[in-house]
């Protein structure tokens, strides 16, 4: 993993935030699943033809956190009209990278997994209530990192919104799988060591039988 970390890092190159795109090229040596998606340059055409619709489109910039809010994210795009709004994105972001990929459909809530770093007793992990309303539901539970699959487990029974792993209303989730994913980034946590400052997934949701993480941010420690 060492020599993988060392070869994400060289991709970054220069650059001290990672973007979204870079944050799930991250993810993924963790084997967090991600949509397929590429990132298009300011000069890049538009270029979707090994990835399934519908599409996303979504500005990718690490200087831009709150996507939804500045326009940046346009979804349910079929292949007549993703060309068209292609360009509405350039015309609003004309100096940022674009992130087409396949949109996810799923049904049940949203999740979040996060990794905070407590300047004393280092970095944890956290799993929560997802989506737009995160901060208003606030509904998470915590473990310092690495944390295991068991513990993980045990941090979704701790949350008000665990009774929807037990078949609520026909809603089938795998609250193993999800623990796996949770155990995984709190391995993330650990390998970066003083380099993570932060990291969000958000929203993680069941899709097609897997956790697949739609939003990543990381956010690195201060030199």
């Amino acid at each position: 993993m060492e020599k993988k970390l060392k070869c994400w890092f060289e991709t970054l190159g220069d650059k001290e935030k990672p973007d979204e795109f870079d944050a799930k090229q991250l993810v993924k040596l963790y084997s967090i699943k991600v949509p397929k998606g590429k990132r298009l340059g300011p000069k890049d055409e538009l270029n979707i033809d090994d990835i399934k619709p519908p599409y996303v489109l979504k500005v990718c910039s690490s200087n831009i956190l709150h996507k939804t809010e500045l326009k940046g994210v346009l979804l349910n795009n079929d292949k007549e009209c993703i060309q068209d709004n292609f360009k509405l994105m350039r015309a609003r972001f004309p100096k940022e990278n674009i992130l087409v990929e396949n949109q996810s459909t799923y049904r049940g809530p949203e999740f979040i997994i996060g990794i905070i770093k407590d300047p004393a007793l280092g970095h944890a992990v956290m799993v929560g209530a997802g989506g737009v309303l995160t901060e208003i539901y606030k509904d998470t539970a915590f473990r310092l990192a690495p944390c295991s699959v068991n513990d993980a487990m045990d941090m979704i029974d701790e949350l008000v919104l665990s009774p929807v792993f037990d078949d609520f209303r026909g809603i089938s989730l795998d609250k193993r799988k999800l623990a796996q994913t949770i155990s995984q980034v709190s391995t993330l946590a650990d390998d970066l060591g003083d380099k993570l400052s932060q990291l969000d997934i958000n929203p993680i949701v069941f899709s097609d039988g897997e956790w697949i993480a739609l939003d990543v941010k990381v956010m690195f420690a201060e030199k």
